[in-house]
């Protein structure tokens, strides 16, 4: 690494070789009364001291940025998750209570859809994991809610279109700042009323681009990770 400096119209150069100074001056007869002194060689080292921190920072924010976009490429799982201790054996019989719709003013016709699609396709996704339908004596119960507010570029990730369809839109400066429909199931343990399974889907898909298909397909994916029904032996002892 080479750094230069002015002396009386006379330009040389310093060369760190083996830790030791060397000086190579353009005017040869200078060199004879030209000494380094200790400012020069302390300016020296704060010159390369800068540049390789320089060139340190530069790395590791490389590194931090390439382990973000590969966190993100890999983390498609969804976010549900239990939120609190429940006995899960214990848990047998069901009821869907209700579904919440809140934020931008959706059409009626759009309401109707959401509470019909929202009952059904949790009733059966839990009906097919073993769970029984009983709402005079259930268990546990299911909360659906939807919410519609604006947001900007939706995550290709969160969106439940396929993710080359989503980026293709991203182009489209219309996609850019829209209102889009955020979903989250709600699981409730029904002697405590406790909150115990939770899983959120921001972003789910774009307001004008709510269709039946796209509703069920998104309800089915908030449910997905929700455990299926464990079938106890009858022939065990019961341990209480």
């Amino acid at each position: 690494m080479l750094s230069y400096y002015h002396f009386s119209d006379n330009i040389f150069s310093v060369r760190n070789v083996g830790g030791n100074l060397t000086g190579v001056l353009a005017n040869s007869l200078f060199i004879a009364n030209t000494r380094f002194t200790k400012q020069s060689e302390f300016e020296f080292f704060i010159l390369c001291y800068s540049v390789e921190c320089m060139k340190l920072t530069a790395s590791l924010l490389l590194t931090l940025a390439i382990l973000t976009s590969f966190t993100a490429c890999v983390n498609t799982s969804p976010y549900g998750e239990f939120v609190k201790t429940v006995k899960f054996s214990s848990l047998d019989a069901f009821s869907f209570k209700h579904t919440l719709i809140t934020g931008m003013d959706f059409r009626e016709s759009e309401e109707l859809l959401l509470e019909e699609l929202s009952k059904q396709i949790i009733v059966e996704e839990l009906q097919l994991r073993g769970f029984e339908p009983d709402p005079a004596d259930a268990d546990f119960f299911a909360v659906v809610k939807w919410k519609k507010s604006v947001s900007i570029y939706a995550n290709p990730f969160d969106h439940i279109d396929p993710y080359n369809k989503v980026i293709d839109r991203r182009d489209d400066p219309a996609s850019r700042f829209a209102s889009r429909l955020h979903l989250t199931l709600e699981i409730y343990e029904s002697s405590t009323r406790n909150l115990f399974w939770r899983n959120e889907l921001p972003n789910i898909f774009d307001a004008l681009q709510l269709t039946e298909e796209r509703v069920t397909n998104s309800l089915k994916l908030a449910i997905k990770n929700f455990p299926q029904h464990i079938v106890k032996d009858p022939n065990l002892p019961s341990i209480q």
